[in-house]
């Protein structure tokens, strides 16, 4: 299964020697429940926004149509609890390029939104899930293998 475009997106980077991975994040809906009243972040959600934010590959692009209010108050919750947006609304780091332009649409790897599909109630889980798993097969990767020597004197 290709989750939210994250199993092809980590494929991609490796097979195109990409040193960034960008993904954008909806705000209300995706990464807190709806209502402009308080903050209440997903279960899950501030555990992912960590992996994200502690992984050197990673941008993490708030994809949001509220208000600066709003985003000042949710950038606020963000920092009580231990994680960052890298950009809002755009992404500065990806210049035009002969076969794209990012004038009007920047660009990203994963988008996580809940006009795209994603349930943030269950969906964080699920992502939290991959990315364990993932970081468990890399740390396999890491450990030394021990050569047999049976039947060798």
């Amino acid at each position: 299964m290709n989750a939210f475009n994250i199993h092809k997106s980590f494929r991609m980077k490796a097979e195109r020697g990409w040193d960034m991975l960008y993904v954008a994040i909806d705000l209300h809906g995706t990464l807190v429940k709806p209502g402009h009243e308080h903050i209440e972040f997903y279960p899950h959600a501030i555990d992912v926004m960590k992996w994200f934010n502690n992984r050197s590959d990673f941008k993490v692009i708030l994809w949001t149509s509220s208000h600066d209010t709003e985003i000042k108050s949710f950038l606020g919750a963000c920092a009580l609890n231990g994680i960052h947006v890298d950009f809002i609304n755009e992404n500065p780091v990806e210049a035009d390029s002969a076969i794209a332009c990012f004038d009007k649409k920047f660009y990203f790897n994963i988008l996580l939104d809940d006009k795209a599909g994603f349930v943030g109630e269950t969906d964080w889980l699920l992502i939290k899930t991959l990315l364990l798993e993932r970081d468990a097969f890399e740390a396999s990767l890491k450990q030394p293998t021990s050569c047999s020597t049976h039947g060798q004197s």
